[in-house]
Parts: C-alpha cells; structure tokens; sequence
C-alpha cells in the first residue's frame, strides 16, 4: 500500500464515516426529540433503562465478534488471491455461524427472562414489554452490526452511510405513526417505540445484504473449506479476549444507569440522565471514529503504526478537547432547548448542570480510548485493553455504589452528579492505564504539545463564551453567533500557537 494510497484511504474513511455519524445523530437527535416530548420524563426514563438493558445485553450477541471479523478478515484481504479469497469466505462463514446460533439464545433468554428482569431487579413492571419486544430488536442489532463490520473490513463505509440514513428515515417515520396514529399509554406507548425500531433496523439490514450481494458476492458464494483446528483457536482466541473486553466495557459504560435505577425510585432521574449523555454521545460519536482505522491498521507496516498514530493522536486533540470544554458551556441550555424545560427543572438545575459538566470531559476521553483499543487490536494483543477495563469496571461499580450513595444522602438529585464523578474517574483511569501499556508495547508516544496547544487555547476560548454570555442576551439567535464565534477564536489562536502548522494546512487534504 503506497503513502499516497494510505492518506487517500484515510481520509476517505474519515469523511464518509463523518457522514453515517452525522446521519445517525441527526437522526437520533430528532428521534429522542419525538419521543422524550410524547413520552415524558416518566416514561421516557422507562424506555431509556430498557434501552440500556437491551444494549448491554446485545453485547452478549458481539464479545467482540465484530471487530474479530474486522481484524482477521482485513488480514485475508490484504493479498489479492484466489487462495486468500477462500480464505476470507471461510473465516467469515465460520465466525457468522457463530453469530447467529450465540444471538438466537441470547435473543430467546432476553424475551423469557424480561418479566423476572422487570419486576424483581428494576421493580419496575412497565418494563416488561419494552423488554419483550426489544428481543426482537436485539437479534437485529447483532444481525446489523455484522454485516456492517464487513464493510468497515472492505473500506467501503459509503454503505454503511447510506444504510444509516435509511434506518433513520424509517425509524422516525414509523414512530411518529405508532405514538401518534395508535393511542396507547404506559408499557405499551414505550412498546411502540421498540417495535419502530426493529423494523427499521430489519430495514436497513436488508440493503446491507443486498449492497454486499451485488458487490461483494465473493465473500459469500464460491468455494470454502473446513477452518483447521489451530486456526480456530487464534480466531477464538482473540474473539474471547474481546468477549472479556466487551462485557466489562458495556458494564462500564452502563452501570451508573444501572445503579440510578435500582437506588432511585423515580424514573424521571434517569430520565434526565439518559438527556444528558444523549448530548454527550451525539458529539463522542463524531470524535471517537478510530474504529474504522482497524483494517488498515491490521495492513500497515509497524513504523508507519507510529507516524499516524501521532498525526491521528495531535488532531485528535485539536478537536476533542475544545469540544468537550465547549460541550461543557453550552449542553444545559442545549438540553432545555431541544428536550423541554420538564429535562432541566429548577428545583435539579444545579445537579444537573454539575453532572453534564462532568459528562462532557469523556468527549476526550472516549476519542482516546477508541484509538489505543484499535491499535492493540491490529497488533494483534487484546488481552491487554481486555484485562485493564476489566479492572476498570470494578472500579467504576465501586466508586457509583459509594459515589450515589453519598449523593442521595444530600438530595436525590446528586445521585446524578455522584454517578458521574465516579465514572469519570474510572473512564481516565484506564485511558491512563492504555496510554502506558501501549508506550511499553508498542513504542507510542505523543508530544505534550498536542496536549498543552490545544488545551491553552480552549481556555481562551472558554473566557469569550464567558464574556458574550455575561453582556450579550441569550437567545437562538446569539447562541448560534455565539458558538460560530468561539469556533474561530479558537482556531485563531490554535494556528497563533503552532498547533497547526501552515503546511499542515496544505496537506490537510491527505491527511
């Protein structure tokens, strides 16, 4: 693969993957928007905790087999042969198999076990159906996710684009005929809302199918052989280090959710924190993208491993630390702007503000911890991100047992900020723990310039958000001023310091 070849590949990824993100958080963004106004702080903190029970539970139906799909499969692609093809169609027929039988159990266990989840550990019975029915969106999440991953493997994320804007057009045309056409209440209004989702998933699976039929026909018709013995344990190998690595990490992700629902009685709480980290997530998903740099990771040459990871770790900075302080400013009256003030009231203002604040800094966390997992994944070492974020979660459910409690003991409103604290530390923790192993391992190592520039240079910006927000009165209109203006503040003065250099500039476009 040529420098040249290399850059253009990058950059292409990187902008059409910008592309399928904006479109899923657009999308998602209007989708929330419909319904947390129909449903409710109530009922909309029902179906944010079925959410995260079904997503955690979906990771279940992965343990990493996606990005084992990624990894192994770019490595059969690598050399252009007939041999290699074959070879490619059996890894991926083998580890599909796989998929589907693991799924189908997961999928059945979810829909029998939804009444003992609902009533005896959330004690909460209009959790049920949501739970039911998202049985049925989980075997499409783990069906969608696989055929994604092929094209995240081909370099193709044009595909997975256009499938993203075709789940999103379906999944919030279809909501607004369930919540809106069907007049129910409760359970079954939350139901709905499942049911819109899975046939728009089932939707968008279809036209992945077909995409990878007329295109890629390769990898699923023609001749295949039997894995040998030794080839299925390093495939199963590294599926179970990331089988450990996935479970601990969606426990990570989601355990203060998990904690708030089961110490709160009220749903709303949740409720308000599911507002928050659907701003927070909308922005991480734009920056941490460095899942896509695993196929090409898995082909690159080590040396070269070390001159991207710099260039991709300096701009990442660049981009991630001004957008968390920022996110930081503005997501409380994001939050009453696009959500209602019932998401912000004022008897909580002052809790929820400190926890949106604390939840914005993962912006930066999240993009670095994407980049050091993909990495030790294309080297072929996952046992090391594996074993940390184990360690990691038990430290996170650990500090939210202790962390909420002493919230609740001021006011139930500081269970959110105490939830936060504690999964913030936990969050940089490990990205601390990631950055040494793979300075020991691989040699990488990042200039404190990239660090420093960037975060100079976000105070100031900061200091203007400040002042126009102090002397200037604040509606849609100034908002939107506002943040334009602090955008070229900060370039300004991220150029002014070097952060970016004229011939950066230039070459930008290869980059």
């Amino acid at each position: 693969m040529s420098e040249e070849t290399l850059k253009q590949r990058i950059i292409k990824n990187t902008v059409w993957n910008f592309i399928c993100t904006s479109t899923s958080r657009v999308g998602g963004l209007i989708f929330t928007i419909i319904i947390a106004r129909v449903l409710f702080p109530e009922l909309f903190g029902v179906y944010a905790l079925a959410l995260t029970i079904i997503l955690t539970i979906s990771t279940f139906t992965d343990l990493g087999l996606n990005s084992t799909i990624t990894r192994y499969l770019a490595e059969s692609l690598k050399i252009k042969s007939k041999k290699k093809e074959i070879e490619a169609r059996s890894r991926l027929s083998f580890l599909f198999n796989f998929k589907v039988l693991l799924t189908a159990v997961i999928s059945f266990a979810l829909f029998f076990l939804a009444e003992t989840i609902s009533i005896y550990i959330f004690k909460k019975p209009t959790l049920v159906l949501p739970l039911k029915i998202g049985a049925v969106y989980l075997f499409a999440i783990s069906l969608q996710g696989f055929l994604s991953a092929i094209f995240v493997t081909l370099q193709k994320i044009k595909y997975n684009a256009i499938s993203e804007f075709i789940f999103e057009f379906f999944r919030i045309g279809l909501v607004v005929v369930f919540l809106y056409a069907y007049k129910t209440a409760g359970a079954q209004k939350v139901g709905n809302v499942f049911i819109a989702l899975a046939i728009s998933l089932f939707i968008s699976c279809i036209f992945l199918f077909i995409f990878l039929l007329k295109k890629y026909k390769f990898l699923i018709s023609g001749e295949k052989f039997e894995l040998e013995k030794k080839e299925k344990v390093k495939l199963l190998s590294f599926f179970g280090w990331l089988s450990i690595s996935s479970i601990s990490l969606i426990f990570f992700i989601n355990i203060d959710t998990f904690m708030l629902g089961i110490f709160l009685p009220q749903a709303e709480f949740v409720g308000f924190y599911q507002a928050i980290f659907s701003i927070v997530g909308a922005v991480v998903a734009f920056v941490a993208f460095s899942g896509i740099f695993l196929p090409i990771f898995t082909q690159m040459k080590k040396e070269n491993i070390e001159k991207n990871f710099k260039k991709i770790f300096h701009y990442l900075s660049i981009i991630t630390i001004p957008a968390a302080i920022g996110l930081a400013f503005i997501i409380v009256p994001a939050m009453r702007l696009i959500y209602g003030p019932a998401y912000v009231p004022a008897q909580y203002g002052l809790a929820i503000f400190l926890a949106a604040v604390l939840t914005s800094l993962f912006v930066i966390e999240s993009a670095f911890t994407a980049l050091y997992s993909t990495i030790f994944q294309a080297r072929e070492k996952p046992k090391i991100p594996a074993l940390l974020v184990v360690l990691a979660a038990i430290e996170n459910i650990i500090l939210n047992y202790f962390f909420i409690k002493i919230g609740i003991s001021i006011a139930p409103q500081y269970a959110l900020v105490g939830a936060a604290a504690a999964t913030l530390i936990s969050r940089y923790t490990n990205l601390i723990l990631l950055g040494v192993s793979s300075r020991k391992n691989f040699n990488l190592k990042a200039s404190a310039s990239s660090i420093t520039k960037p975060l100079l240079a976000s105070a100031i910006m900061l200091a203007f958000l400040i002042l126009f927000k102090h002397f200037v009165a604040m509606n849609i209109f100034t908002a939107i001023i506002m943040i334009i203006l602090a955008a070229i503040i900060y370039f300004v003065f991220i150029t002014l310091f070097k952060g970016i250099k004229k011939e950066e500039l230039r070459n930008l476009k290869y980059i």
